[in-house]
């Protein structure tokens, strides 16, 4: 177990999102039959989207039970927000709390099922509780729903690495560099932090 934390704290995780970025509750409704109702969706989006951007401002200054408070703002106005449902799991990731946070993940996933993104931080959670397998599945996911993720490709080389799969692992790592070449240096610096690791642990 404490060499999966080890090579937990040396994955990448994706950014926050925004609301435009993902289904929101107002996606594959039926057009209200009024002005009156369109107008009132709209107030309750505009309001959501409100507290889904001070959440994340929050979320960034590391004003964790804020954040949370907002994201579950967000979410009693619109059950079907995949962002808020995501960027609180994200805050609840930096918090430790991995299980609060793969729920989260799960339920931003059951709303958008091609939320790349969420597959690769569920992927992130997985693996710090020393789930592997369910990790790399969760990062050939998000491979799969966005093949520029490059993200995902640095994570799933990094626990390839993690289990001796080199070849594997330089495939993800060439990859991840070809998609954003501007991962090198943190990327570098996590294979060489991992390989020293799994030395000193043998």
């Amino acid at each position: 177990m404490k060499r999966q934390l080890l090579l937990s704290l040396l994955l990448l995780v994706n950014a926050p999102l925004l609301q435009a970025q993902v289904s929101s509750q107002t996606e594959g409704l039926a057009a209200p039959a009024s002005l009156d109702q369109r107008e009132k969706i709209l107030i309750k989006h505009v309001s959501a989207q409100t507290y889904l951007n001070r959440g994340l401002i929050r979320s960034a200054a590391g004003n964790w039970d804020a954040a949370i408070s907002d994201f579950n703002k967000v979410i009693e106005i619109e059950p079907r927000n995949a962002a808020a449902y995501y960027n609180r799991g994200n805050v609840r990731q930096a918090l430790g709390e991995r299980d609060e946070a793969i729920a989260d993940y799960d339920e931003a996933i059951r709303i958008n099922p091609r939320l790349a993104e969420a597959y690769n931080n569920r992927g992130v959670a997985r693996q710090a509780k020393g789930d592997t397998a369910r990790a790399v599945a969760d990062y050939d996911k998000a491979i799969e729903s966005d093949p520029a993720n490059a993200r995902a490709y640095a994570n799933r080389g990094l626990t390839r690495l993690f289990l001796g799969q080199e070849t594997d692992a330089a495939k993800d790592f060439e990859q991840c560099l070809a998609l954003d070449n501007r991962l090198a240096p943190s990327l570098e610096t996590r294979i060489k932090e991992l390989k020293r690791r799994l030395v000193s642990k043998r």
